[in-house]
């Protein structure tokens, strides 16, 4: 059960590794989320990665390293790759995702807009367990040489995917149904 207050950090922080990746490729690259919540026995944290795409061009504004904008920017997570504390964890969290019907959390960025020359306010359409809800957020943008550094975190409501808080040791213990991600990447555009 505290596997699925985890899975739903966990989106969140996926949703913002959307707008950072580590070691890009061509455009095609990774983002480190960690995903955290709390119990009523103790506070948990899921690190997990994200694939990452994005598009360089408009219609977006000029942003560090994008001097045409950005004109989209996806990931994906698989269940199976999202990692906790244990297996029983694993298995909690993979269940409350309903890994079998949607074997993966999604977000896809549908504008922005820069708030200052080293930060962005990013809107976007984030899955979760078959339900998409829009997710707006702040990223700190640094440039590097590597390419865009993107650092964030957000709070998500997991009730709000149709993820019920685990409930586990007959009540005992009891996931908080707000988790925070927060998400570090560097983002390349695709070829």
């Amino acid at each position: 059960m505290l596997v699925r207050g985890r899975i739903s950090v966990l989106v969140v922080a996926m949703v913002c590794a959307v707008l950072s990746a580590q070691a890009p490729s061509a455009g095609q690259s990774t983002a480190t989320v960690t995903i955290s919540g709390t119990s009523t026995v103790r506070n948990w944290s899921c690190p997990a990665e994200a694939a990452v795409k994005v598009t360089a061009g408009k219609p977006g504004a000029a942003a560090p390293g994008f001097p045409d904008g950005v004109q989209s920017v996806a990931f994906t997570v698989p269940i199976k790759a999202i990692e906790c504390d244990n297996d029983t964890m694993n298995e909690h969290l993979r269940t409350a995702l309903k890994e079998k019907a949607y074997p993966q959390i999604a977000y896809r960025m549908s504008k922005y807009a820069m708030a200052g020359s080293g930060a962005a306010t990013v809107t976007g359409q984030l899955t979760i367990a078959g339900v998409t809800r829009p997710v707006t957020f702040d990223v700190k943008l640094t440039p590097s040489a590597n390419g865009l550094r993107s650092q964030g975190e957000t709070n998500i409501d997991m009730t709000q995917y149709g993820v019920t808080p685990p409930k586990v040791l007959l009540g005992q213990l009891i996931v908080g149904r707000m988790v925070r991600v927060k998400f570090d990447a560097m983002l390349q555009p695709a070829p």
